[in-house]
């Protein structure tokens, strides 16, 4: 392991005692008290009968995930680590539903705002947007589900590439979920990113959510197969490091509180000047933590899963196939040259 996950957190900086990980955990951490502070502050927008199921919904992820930043770095047991990490996702299903329910049919949300995201002070989240949460809530509880089963098969990669396979079946249900598309914030003039700061964190979201989809997501889940980069007896040593548990942690963070903030800045509950500075933070945390995840991303399915993604647009499924097969191919041929040499 001393190879693929180097100790950056434990880099020190310019003050005594302060190191990277110990700056990324204060980050997060003054990230959730400002989110406590402003609901502290207003405790009557939990009150009301109307949209109540999200409301108790919502408080209690903004709580768990709140454990999760002590889970991070605390949490000894592989066990608990798997049980929170599915109630995580579970939670986090159950919020995005809840709140298209209870609040989709509104007619803002039904119209939305012009363009997809949360970043302008008059932008308003749409029925649509909720219900695309939903789905890449489905996709973390498969992904935890799937880093969780690879640990318990360190010596059957056979078994692990069919899971990587199976992995690939939520997307046949994609488009019967809306889509909603970053680049309307910044390629249309006029059309959402009101700033020339919040074009530019639409952009950056862009290039967030590309690293996401083909290297910590498909590009992970390939590299777990074939047992290098944190798969096979490795996965275990994965999923417990405190970069991943910080990411993960953080990817969650962000499909959520995202939309909260943008509530709360439309109640008035919070300045807009606030959420593009927790908003910032919460990139920065999250970028630190999947950078140092991509160690264990081989390069070939997640560069190939990119390329695909461009040349062969909308074809998930089959494009994951062929990133599977190629980084098969390319194992049985190192593996080959290995015993000839």
């Amino acid at each position: 392991m001393a190879t693929l996950f180097h100790d950056v957190e434990a880099a020190r900086l310019l003050l005594p005692g302060l190191t990277v990980g110990r700056l990324l955990d204060g980050a997060l951490a003054l990230f959730f008290v400002r989110l406590l502070l402003a609901m502290a502050a207003h405790p009557h927008m939990l009150l009301p009968r109307y949209g109540r199921t999200h409301r108790l919904t919502g408080s209690l992820l903004l709580l768990y995930l709140m454990l999760g930043l002590a889970d991070v770095r605390l949490t000894p047991l592989l066990r608990l680590r798997g049980a929170y990490d599915v109630g995580l996702s579970l939670l986090g299903l159950a919020t995005a539903f809840s709140a298209a329910r209870d609040f989709g049919s509104a007619r803002v949300h039904l119209r939305g705002s012009e363009a997809s995201g949360i970043l302008d002070e008059k932008a308003t989240v749409s029925r649509s947007e909720m219900l695309e949460h939903c789905f890449y809530q489905l996709l973390n509880l498969c992904q935890v589900g799937f880093l969780y089963a690879s640990a318990a098969l360190p010596h059957s990669r056979a078994a692990r590439t069919a899971l990587a396979a199976a992995l690939l079946l939520p997307w046949l249900a994609r488009s019967r979920f809306p889509v909603n598309s970053f680049s309307a914030n910044y390629k249309t003039p006029g059309v959402g990113g009101t700033t020339p700061l919040i074009r530019f964190l639409y952009r950056l979201k862009k290039w967030q959510y590309l690293l996401y989809k083909h290297f910590l997501l498909h590009g992970l889940n390939v590299s777990v197969a074939m047992g290098g980069g944190g798969g096979g007896g490795e996965g275990a040593a994965l999923v417990g490091t405190a970069h991943f548990r910080l990411y993960w942690l953080c990817l969650n963070v962000a499909y959520v509180c995202e939309f909260f903030m943008q509530t709360l800045v439309k109640r008035g509950y919070m300045s807009q000047r606030w959420m593009l500075v927790l908003q910032q933070t919460l990139m920065l945390v999250s970028t630190a933590a999947a950078l140092q995840v991509l160690q264990a991303v081989r390069p070939l399915p997640a560069v190939l899963s990119f390329a695909l993604n461009f040349l062969r647009r909308g074809r998930e499924v089959s494009n994951g196939c062929i990133v599977i097969g190629a980084a098969a191919a390319l194992e049985s041929l190192e593996r080959s040259q290995g015993r000839g040499n």
